[in-house]
C-alpha cells in the first residue's frame, strides 16, 4: 500500500482542507504515515499571506531533496494559497510553482481535490472543474475528533489591497446551510465537543445580513455540543445580530477575533478595509456592553506603504483605546499581484522592525495588565495538549492556560484556577473534583 505524508503551513482552513484530502487518498487505497522515509508522496498545504510563509515552503523543499533522490517514484505535491492552476509536469499549461522548483511533481487548487488521484497517477486527462466533485461535499476525516473544523465558505470578495487571498482562493462561495448543519451534527455524533466554523469572512455568509447569526444559532442548538467558535470576522460585515446570538447561547465562545489591521483612517482607506477607527471602536464597545466578560483579539499590520510617523502614532493610540486582550502583529509583506505591492513610499525593513517592536511592547504590557486581573478566577479549560506533565488548553474566552495534569485529560473540559498570570501566558491549578 502506498503511503502519503502531509505537512501543513498557515491557517486553520489548510488543516480543514487536509482532512478532505485525506478522505480522497484513503478512498483510493493510500495510507498515511508520519515517517518521511516510508512515504511515497509528500503533500504540502501552503500559505502565501506573507513572504516568510512562502520561504518556509521553499526551505522544506530543500530538505526534501535528499529524500526524493533516493527513489525515482517518490513525488511532491503542493496545494494551498501558493497555487493558481492545477497542473503537473506533463500539463500543457503549468502553474508558476512548477517552473520555480524542479522538485515539485504536481500542484492542485484545493477545489480540485477530487482530481488528486489522477495527479498522483500522472494522468494528463484531467477532469474539468465543472465535472470535479465539489470538495466541500467530500466528507472530512478529522485529525482531532474532539475539536472539529467546519468550513462554511471559501474565497473572499473584499480585495484588501495588501491581501493575496482573493487571488489564491477565488471569489467567495458559501456552502448550503443544511450541508453545514449535517456535517456539524455528524461531528458531534462522532465525539466532537467543540466546533470551529471557518471562512475568510464568516460574517458575509450567503451575502445576506443576519445569515451568519441564524446559522450560528442553529449550530449552537445541536445537542451535546459544548463549544462553538468562528473565525475570521470582518469589521465591515460584523453586525449586532451575531452579538445577540452569542449572548443568548452560552456554548458560543466568549471571544471575538476581529482583525482591525490598522488604527489610522487614512491607512485603512488605502487598505480598502471599508470602515473607520470610530466605527470599529463603537462596534467593540457594543460587544463589550452585551458580553462584558468576553475577550477581544485582533490582527494588526505595521509598515504599510506610506505609513508616516503620524499614522503609526494613531495606530498606537487606537490600540490603547481598544484595550485588546491580545494582538497578532505582523510587518507588512508585499504580495506580488496585489495593489499595495506597487504603492509608492514602501517602508524600509529597518523602520518596519522598529515600529513592530514599539507596538509589540504595548501589546505585551496591555495583555499583562489584563491577565493580572484574571488571578484567582476559575475557567472551563478544554485540554488540547499534554507534554511532560503539563496540560495546555483554552477557555471559552480563548485564554491559553497551562497547568500540571495527566495525559488522559486531553479532550476533556476541566475547571482551572489561574494562579500565575505572566506577560502573555496564564498558569493555573486544576480543580480535580469539578469536571464538566
Amino acid at each position: 500500500m502506498k503511503k502519503y505524508l502531509i505537512k501543513i503551513y498557515g491557517c486553520q482552513m489548510n488543516y480543514s482542507d487536509a482532512e478532505r484530502t485525506t478522505t480522497i487518498l484513503k478512498k483510493h487505497g493510500w495510507s498515511s504515515t508520519a515517517k518521511l522515509e516510508t512515504a511515497n508522496v509528500v503533500l504540502l498545504f501552503t500559505c502565501s499571506v506573507r513572504q516568510k510563509a512562502e520561504d518556509r515552503v521553499f526551505g522544506e523543499l530543500k530538505k526534501l531533496k535528499k529524500w526524493k533522490s533516493k527513489q525515482a517514484d517518490r513525488q511532491i505535491g503542493i496545494t494551498g494559497c501558493m497555487i493558481r492552476q492545477t497542473s503537473h509536469r506533463d500539463s500543457p499549461e503549468q502553474d508558476k510553482l512548477l517552473k520555480r522548483s524542479s522538485l515539485v511533481d504536481f500542484v492542485w487548487k484545493i477545489e480540485n481535490t477530487s482530481q488528486l488521484p489522477k495527479l498522483l497517477g500522472k494522468n494528463t486527462l484531467m477532469l474539468s472543474p465543472k465535472k470535479a466533485q465539489s470538495y466541500f461535499t467530500i466528507p472530512p476525516i478529522p485529525r482531532n475528533t474532539t475539536q472539529v473544523l467546519v468550513p462554511i465558505m471559501t474565497g473572499c470578495d473584499n480585495f484588501c489591497t495588501y491581501c493575496i487571498v482573493p487571488y489564491a482562493r477565488g471569489h467567495e462561495i458559501s456552502r448550503p446551510e443544511e450541508e453545514i448543519l449535517t456535517e456539524c451534527r455528524q461531528a458531534v455524533k462522532n465525539g466532537a465537543i467543540e466546533i470551529t466554523l471557518l471562512g475568510q469572512n464568516v460574517n458575509s455568509f450567503q451575502k445576506k445580513r443576519g445569515s451568519f447569526a441564524k446559522l450560528l444559532k442553529k449550530i449552537a442548538q445541536i445537542p451535546h455540543l459544548q463549544r462553538v467558535r468562528f473565525i475570521s470576522s470582518h469589521p465591515k460585515d460584523f453586525d449586532e445580530s451575531v452579538i445577540e446570538t452569542m449572548q443568548k447561547f452560552p456554548n458560543i465562545e466568549r471571544h471575538l477575533h476581529l482583525p482591525a489591521q490598522h488604527g489610522d483612517d487614512e491607512i485603512l482607506q488605502r487598505m480598502n478595509r471599508g470602515y473607520t477607527t470610530t466605527k470599529y471602536l463603537n462596534l467593540i464597545a457594543k460587544f463589550r456592553e452585551k458580553l462584558p466578560s468576553a475577550s477581544i483579539t485582533t490582527d494588526l499590520i505595521v509598515g504599510f506603504p506610506g505609513e508616516t510617523d503620524e499614522n503609526f502614532q494613531n495606530l498606537l493610540n487606537f490600540y490603547r483605546k481598544a484595550q485588546f486582550d491580545f494582538c497578532f502583529l505582523s510587518k507588512y509583506s508585499p504580495r506580488i499581484g496585489t495593489p499595495a505591492a506597487i504603492f509608492p513610499n514602501q517602508i524600509s525593513l529597518k523602520k518596519k522592525a522598529e515600529r513592530w517592536h514599539i507596538l509589540n511592547k504595548l501589546v505585551i504590557s496591555t495583555t499583562h495588565q489584563k491577565y493580572l486581573k484574571l488571578k484567582n478566577k476559575t475557567f472551563d479549560i478544554l485540554v488540547e495538549k499534554h507534554y511532560e506533565g503539563i496540560c495546555r488548553g483554552r477557555s471559552s474566552e480563548s485564554f491559553l492556560v497551562k497547568f500540571h495534569g495527566q495525559s488522559n485529560l486531553v479532550g476533556k473540559i476541566v475547571h482551572v484556577k489561574i494562579t500565575h498570570p505572566r506577560d502573555v501566558e496564564l498558569f493555573g491549578k486544576i480543580n480535580s473534583d469539578t469536571f464538566t
